[in-house]
């Protein structure tokens, strides 16, 4: 599965007549033989041929592949798009190479209609909570069917809907008295908690948007979104331990719609700041639904949350939960290390999680195919998944692999695993899109790509953010209009990916530098400020790298200010100690090297490959 490591694609044009030749009784003359080997990932032999009279007669092309990195049909369909290309460059050679149209009426139906078709999933008649409904909304009415049924499971204490819901009520009466409503922020910054949850339900139920706040943020992370968000008020302990049990329990009345802010999460920025994602609640209630179904959610159901607070994943756990009826089950700060997860997923019979690809391959071992008889679904995502890794969970339950960004409300595709699938390149694919999501593989111009070639990946639909928080300009940069769907708009991922020939979407990687760490979107140009902002720090530069197969980690590099011609000395630990004051956990390198320079490329931007 692996890439030829000097050269991918060759062209060959073999231009002179063929050597055959005459030998006194016999006629000798050159004869194909397939080695069975390719010698590179792909190559493609123009052979000119002629008649007896030496007169050419047209081309032959002859293509040999890797299979271990493309199948038949995705080759076929290389070497027919060719043929088109070539045939309207004859027919007019004036035309700009960029205007041929490489897909024919049906390929370009199939890519932007009947891969993107999921009115099936849409009309399946699952019973599932009103669509148009809040988070709020969604969790009182299963509150008022089911009020002894447990919501959270943490610590060994159990907490009911009905309860949940009357704690959330007093606090949101509380809040609203306090001017929490529609288009307020709120912090919520609490350890994972029963507290936490009431809290979040609160702030849904006054009408409010949730902003989290992860007590584990670097002060100075924490300062920079509380100035940039203002939030009205932030529930912090001390706030949690206002006495408002005067206050109703009963249900507030509804404060919230679909179009408002559910939450604000903040991703890392490429300039060096983060920036906030506004959710609305018709985001929040997509996901719930799309979760519900697919992940088969259902009362009696136990969902681990693993993610921290500031991970959009988190909420989306959360709310698939409530809209199952199931219960959320949070670990205690000592349980996230793989022999802890293991035992919590063990001991309280957890039946649906979602998990970074890094955290399933360090809980994987001999018989994890058995230990866990009661967990039925695992989804993986945030990074790429081996087909290796997704077969060894896949056996016994379902295996699902994940993809969506955070503008997009969490998710927008999923693949169900299943035993002795062929994949492509060594990948599990991202799978097709949710309900009522559309996904666009496009190239610079906005025009859809044909099946087995990389694009930029396009997500539209009830899913997609408001934008950023205060900054139109970026948002108006992502947020696109459609020009598949009149009035319509489309988020830029930044994100590669292409289609194969059976309708399945396949990561290819980024367009960008931003980078993917045990599921954690990462703008390197973010660390890299905070290090030039270090004293004695000239430049700076910031890579992913994965010397061993499956350990990603962050390595950056640093070259010092000099003074009276002398380079001023810079201990890596004390940078390392300096960009965790400044940065979550995920964001900090493994390593800092000092180097006399960095390497730049012929036209001077930074040569990131020859980094050591």
């Amino acid at each position: 599965t692996s890439h030829h490591p000097l050269f991918q694609v060759i062209l060959g044009l073999q231009n002179a007549q063929e050597g055959s030749f005459e030998l006194p009784g016999l006629h000798v003359e050159a004869e194909g033989v397939d080695l069975g080997v390719a010698k590179t990932d792909l190559a493609v032999n123009v052979i000119e041929r002629y008649d007896d009279t030496g007169e050419p007669t047209g081309i032959e092309a002859l293509a040999e592949f890797a299979e271990a990195l493309y199948d038949r049909s995705t080759v076929e369909g290389f070497a027919m798009r060719w043929v088109r290309l070539l045939e309207q460059l004859v027919a007019d050679p004036s035309a700009p190479i960029g205007r041929a149209e490489l897909l024919t009426g049906p390929e370009r139906d199939r890519i932007l209609s009947e891969w993107n078709d999921t009115s099936a999933e849409r009309n399946d008649g699952t019973s599932v909570e009103a669509p148009a409904e809040t988070l709020a909304g969604l969790f009182e009415a299963r509150a008022r069917r089911t009020p002894e049924a447990t919501a959270v499971l943490f610590a060994g204490t159990r907490v009911g809907y009905g309860e949940l819901n009357a704690r959330a009520n007093r606090l949101a009466h509380w809040l609203i008295g306090r001017g929490v409503g529609p288009e307020v922020l709120v912090g919520v910054e609490l350890p994972r908690s029963v507290e936490m949850v009431v809290a979040v339900l609160a702030v849904s139920k006054a009408g409010g948007a949730y902003l989290p706040l992860d007590p584990d943020l670097p002060r100075d992370r924490r300062n920079f979104m509380l100035e940039d968000a203002q939030p009205v008020l932030v529930l912090d302990p001390d706030a949690m331990a206002q006495d408002v049990s005067g206050r109703p329990e009963t249900d507030p009345p509804r404060g919230a719609a679909l179009h408002h802010p559910a939450y604000v999460i903040y991703t890392s920025g490429s300039t060096g700041t983060p920036k906030g994602v506004v959710v609305t609640h018709t985001g929040v209630a997509a996901l719930a639904r799309t979760q519900v179904r697919r992940l088969g959610v259902s009362p009696g159901s136990r969902v681990l949350q693993f993610a921290s607070s500031s991970f959009d994943v988190a909420f989306g756990d959360l709310c698939t939960a409530f809209a199952g009826g199931a219960a959320l089950v949070l670990p205690e700060p000592g349980q996230l290390s793989s022999e802890a997860l293991l035992r919590l997923l063990a001991d309280a019979e957890v039946t649906h999680v979602q998990l970074p690809v890094s955290v399933l391959r360090a809980l994987t071992f001999d018989g994890v195919e058995s230990a866990l008889p009661r967990l039925e679904t695992v989804v993986a995502g945030g990074e790429v998944c081996p087909p290796e890794l997704a077969a060894r969970w896949s056996a016994g339950r379902r295996v699902l692999n994940a993809y969506g960004p955070t503008e997009a409300t969490v998710c927008v595709s999923t693949h169900t695993v299943t035993d002795g699938e062929p994949s492509s390149g060594g990948v599990v694919p991202i799978g097709r899109p949710v309900a009522d999501t559309r996904l666009f593989v496009l190239d610079a111009g906005l025009r859809p790509v044909p099946a087995g070639v990389s694009g930029e990946l396009y997500v539209s639909g009830p899913g997609l953010a408001r934008g950023y928080l205060d900054r139109a300009g970026l948002t108006a940069e992502r947020f696109v209009a459609s020009p598949f769907e009149p009035g319509a708009r489309m988020y830029r991922t930044g994100d590669l990916a292409r289609w194969s020939t059976d309708g399945r979407l396949e990561f290819a990687g980024r367009a960008d530098e931003q980078v993917k760490l045990r599921g954690f979107r990462i703008e390197p140009g973010e660390i890299e400020s905070v290090l030039a902002g270090c004293g004695g720090v000239r430049e700076a530069a910031v890579v992913a790298r994965e010397d061993v197969p499956g350990d990603q980690r962050l390595v950056a590099y640093v070259v010092p200010e000099k003074s009276e011609g002398a380079a001023v000395a810079l201990d890596p630990a004390t940078l390392v100690a300096r960009l965790a004051e400044g940065l979550p956990e995920y964001m900090v390198p493994s390593a800092v090297m000092v180097l006399d320079r960095l390497s730049l490329t012929p036209n001077g931007k930074l040569d990131r490959k020859a980094l050591p």
